[in-house]
C-alpha cells in the first residue's frame, strides 16, 4: 500500500492524474437520507438526469428504449371498448406512451391521482419520474410522502420541492392530489428502481464517448495527428500565425486531403513533418465499438439489433422469419412482462371508473414483414 501511495504521487508530480474507473458508476447506485427530509436519489441526488444525459449521448441505447416503448403501446388501446380519460387533457394511448417511457427509461414511472368532485371517479396525471424523490417512510418501509421539484440542483427557497401524499395514505381528500409510485423489485433497492440496463451504464456512456472521438476526427480532417519541427526559432507572434494558418486549413472536414507546402532555407534548414499516430487506432476503435454494442443489447435483452432499427445479422433482404423469431421472443420475454405490469397498475383505476379493463393491441408487425417477404421473393 505505501509503495501504491508512492508511485500515485510520483505520476501526480509527472503531471499525470490516475482515475479508478471502478468508482464512476457502482454495481448499485447510493441512496441516503437527507436533511431536508427526502432520500437521495444516488449518491449527488442527480441519478435521474445522469441516466438522462447518458442515454441522450448514446445513439444505440436511445434506440433501443424509444423502440421498447413502441412495443409496449403496440397499436394503442383496443378501440372495440371504451375506457374513459384518465384525465381531460389526455387519452389513455398518450397517458401509457408516457409512463412506458419513464418506465423503460428508469425502471418506474408514477401518475398523481385526484379524486373528482363526484368524491368517487379518480383522474390520473403522469408525473415525470425523474422529479420524484421519496420522503417519509413508515416502519414496514411504505413510503408516505414525496417531494417533487423540476430542478433537484436547486432545492431551496422559492425552488424548494413540493411535498405529496403517497396514494392509499389516510390524508388523502377530494382534489387533492396524491402520488402513485411503481417500480420494479430489485434485491437491496428499497426506495428506488434502476433500469434494467443499468450493467451497461458503463458501456452506454463509452457509446457517447465513441461519438465524440468521431466527431473529432471529422473535425481534424480524418488526418493522422503529426509533429512539424521547425528548424529555427520564430517570435510568438509568428508561432501564434503559423498555428492559426495550419489549423484553418486542416482543420474540419473542408481540410481534408489538403496540400501542405513548408518552405525551408536549404536541404539542411528545413521542416521536419513527422507522423504521430496512435497503435492501431481504427482497428482499437472499431473493435471498441463492437464490444460496446453488444454488452448494450444483451443488459436490454434484445434478441436482435433488427427490433431496434440497429445493423444485425437479420434484415427485411429475405431473412424476414429471423426478425419474426426474434420478434416473438422478445415480445414474449420482455415486452408483454413490462405492458402487464402497467396495465395491472392502471385497470384498478379503470375499474373504479366504472369501464372494463384496459387492452393494449398488438403490432400488426408479422404481419408486414411476412407480406413484404412474400413480395421480396416473387421480385427475386
Amino acid at each position: 500500500m505505501e509503495q501504491k501511495i508512492k508511485d500515485i504521487d510520483r505520476l501526480k508530480k509527472m503531471g499525470y492524474s490516475v482515475i479508478n474507473l471502478s468508482t464512476q458508476i457502482p454495481s448499485y447506485p447510493t441512496f441516503s437520507k437527507s436533511a431536508k427530509g427526502w432520500i437521495n436519489y444516488g449518491r449527488d441526488n442527480n441519478l435521474p438526469q445522469q441516466i438522462i444525459e447518458l442515454n441522450n449521448l448514446s445513439a444505440v441505447n436511445k434506440s433501443i428504449i424509444d423502440s421498447k416503448v413502441t412495443y409496449i403501446c403496440g397499436s394503442g388501446t383496443n378501440k372495440d371498448n371504451y375506457y374513459g380519460r384518465p384525465n381531460p387533457n389526455e387519452d389513455w394511448d398518450i397517458f401509457i406512451e408516457k409512463i412506458s417511457r419513464d418506465y423503460a427509461t428508469f425502471g418506474g414511472f408514477c401518475f398523481q391521482v385526484i379524486t373528482n368532485e363526484d368524491g368517487k371517479n379518480l383522474s390520473l396525471y403522469h408525473t415525470d419520474f425523474s422529479k420524484i424523490r421519496v420522503g417519509e417512510v413508515n416502519e414496514y418501509g411504505i413510503a408516505q410522502n414525496y417531494y417533487l421539484s423540476n430542478d433537484w440542483k436547486k432545492t431551496t427557497g422559492q425552488y424548494a420541492p413540493i411535498l405529496i401524499d403517497a396514494y392509499g395514505c389516510p390524508n388523502q381528500v377530494q382534489g387533492k392530489p396524491c402520488l402513485f409510485y411503481y417500480k420494479d423489485y430489485e434485491p437491496s433497492l428499497d426506495y428506488y428502481p434502476v433500469p434494467q440496463y443499468y450493467s451497461a451504464l458503463n458501456y452506454i456512456e463509452a457509446d457517447g464517448l465513441l461519438g465524440k472521438f468521431y466527431r473529432n476526427s471529422i473535425n481534424n480532417g480524418f488526418a493522422p495527428s503529426v509533429i512539424v519541427t521547425i528548424p529555427s526559432n520564430p517570435s510568438d507572434e509568428a508561432k501564434a500565425q503559423f498555428n492559426r494558418d495550419m489549423t484553418n486549413t486542416f482543420a474540419g472536414t473542408n481540410g481534408a486531403n489538403s496540400i501542405v507546402v513548408l518552405y525551408g532555407e536549404s536541404q539542411e534548414i528545413k521542416p521536419t513533418v513527422t507522423p504521430f499516430v496512435a497503435s492501431g487506432n481504427a482497428d482499437l476503435y472499431n473493435n471498441v465499438n463492437d464490444v460496446v454494442f453488444q454488452k448494450i443489447i444483451s443488459a436490454h435483452r434484445l434478441s436482435s439489433p433488427t427490433l431496434a432499427g440497429l445493423s444485425g445479422s437479420g434484415n427485411l433482404s429475405g431473412n424476414a422469419s429471423e426478425i419474426i423469431n426474434a420478434f416473438i421472443l422478445y415480445n414474449y420475454t420482455v415486452i408483454h412482462n413490462m405492458r402487464r405490469k402497467i396495465t395491472e397498475t392502471l385497470n384498478p383505476f379503470v375499474i373504479n371508473n366504472g369501464y372494463p379493463k384496459l387492452v393494449i393491441n398488438e403490432l400488426e408487425v408479422i404481419n408486414e414483414i411476412k407480406k413484404y417477404e412474400g413480395t421480396y421473393n416473387e421480385q427475386k
